[in-house]
């Protein structure tokens, strides 16, 4: 009897135990989302060794231990956090920040290049890295250079955008005529290359310049109509301080169809990032573009183009993330009087990305937009509505470090009141991703 009621006793003691940890744990991780650091580092302290195999805990550890300053208490437990949870895009990140303060440049550089090779990331987190890289790299006397190459094999079911009808109605009368061009499929070989410059001017102000080179080719096997040429120069200046980052940027880019050159423009992208916790942001955006068709039998296709858009992001978690927005366009011809050039466009978009572990991760992308003309056109006497839908999924595997297989499926879908501009498509690419 006195055996079971020690037993008993050791029972109630250790349900207790479970008890005050898990209260501990809790108290901790508020602390931790009201950013009240010092506390709790000093909790998750006093937990950690009773959860050691808790890659969840150690990594708020970490975090907490970064905030006050413990940098070698931090990278001790992000290190724990890599041996359990290898794919933690976030761990590897907050580990080469921590590289960094700790003076350890080369470990700092290696660990940044590693997540900056990653497909998944969102293109704001991009920038942030290349911003460290660009710190670590200025202790060495130089600016941070980033290169990535694309090969890919490309499926495409629609090339020239054929219309879904085979004939479409004009005018009141019920007229119809047949479309001049079915649908063609066809494949191609797409390569794109995008070298990234960041240079920082130090810790007083913020600032940093970030120049952009990006080419890409498309040239499909008989279509070669379609082939498609494009590259675009953007420079950008960027401030950033605790919980924002400004930036503007200019847009110079040209776009060749066929073999001839068919479009360039210039622009102006003013944008601002607010963090409003640890794992939300918002990111605002205007572009004010000129375009200009540089053939004459087009040429009264040039336009002034407005963009307004506001985008929310949230991380999920370390290996996840989603993000959404929405998007105002107003285009307007400059010349000439064409009816299929002044329009407006909505679209709300989503995106959700998610790293499975260390090789693999995938994405998935959705899109619904309506655009609506404002002339009015003679032949299908009414103005021309369009709503078109659009899904993407992605799928990547590490093969070795910074070398990646990516395959990409894109499904999208026009329904327009003018039947002739009423498509469907789908594209399927395989190929490799190399950074550098």
């Amino acid at each position: 009897m006195k055996k079971i009621i020690m037993l008993f006793v050791a029972s109630l003691y250790t349900l207790q135990l479970h008890a005050d940890i898990n209260a501990e744990y809790q108290e901790a991780i508020e602390s931790y989302k009201k950013k009240e650091f010092s506390k709790s580092y000093t909790l998750f302290s006093k937990l950690y060794l009773s959860k050691l195999s808790d890659a969840k805990l150690n990594f708020y550890l970490g975090r907490s231990a970064y905030e006050v300053g413990e940098y070698e208490v931090a990278l001790a437990a992000f290190e724990r956090v890599a041996i359990l949870d290898s794919g933690n895009l976030r761990n590897q990140l907050e580990m080469a920040r921590t590289y960094f303060m700790l003076g350890m440049y080369a470990d700092a550089q290696n660990s940044f290049e590693s997540v900056l090779a990653n497909p998944n990331i969102p293109q704001n987190v991009r920038t942030n890295i290349e911003l460290y890289l660009a710190k670590v790299t200025k202790v060495q006397e130089k600016s941070f250079t980033y290169v990535s190459l694309d090969l890919d094999w490309l499926y495409d079911s629609n090339v020239n955008y054929g219309s879904l009808d085979s004939e479409y109605n004009i005018n009141a009368g019920g007229s119809s005529l047949k479309v001049s061009s079915e649908k063609r499929e066809d494949s191609a070989v797409t390569v794109g290359a995008a070298l990234n410059n960041i240079y920082d001017f130090g810790d007083k102000g913020g600032f940093a310049l970030k120049n952009s080179l990006d080419i890409y080719a498309k040239t499909y096997f008989k279509e070669h109509d379609y082939d498609v040429g494009y590259v675009a120069y953007v420079p950008e200046l960027l401030y950033k301080d605790i919980k924002s980052r400004y930036s503007i940027g200019a847009v110079i880019d040209r776009l060749y169809l066929g073999s001839k050159s068919y479009m360039q423009s210039v622009g102006v992208v003013p944008k601002l990032e607010y963090l409003h916790t640890t794992t939300l942001r918002s990111i605002c955006k205007v572009k004010l573009q000129q375009k200009f068709f540089l053939e004459d039998r087009v040429a009264d296709l040039d336009a002034n183009h407005y963009e307004l858009s506001y985008e929310l992001q949230n991380i999920l978690s370390p290996r996840s993330y989603v993000h959404g927005g929405l998007r105002a366009i107003d285009e307007q011809k400059l010349t000439g009087k064409r009816v299929d050039v002044d329009y407006r466009e909505y679209r709300f978009f989503v995106s959700y990305a998610k790293q499975f572990n260390r090789i693999y991760g995938a994405s998935l992308f959705g899109e619904l937009r309506e655009r609506g003309y404002s002339d009015f056109d003679p032949l299908f006497s009414s103005k021309r509505e369009d709503i078109g839908t659009e899904i993407v999924g992605k799928f990547n595997a590490e093969l070795i470090p910074q070398l990646n297989f990516t395959s990409t499926l894109h499904y999208s879908r026009v329904e327009s009141n003018q039947a002739r501009y009423s498509y469907e498509k789908y594209t399927l690419s395989l190929g490799l991703r190399k950074t550098f």
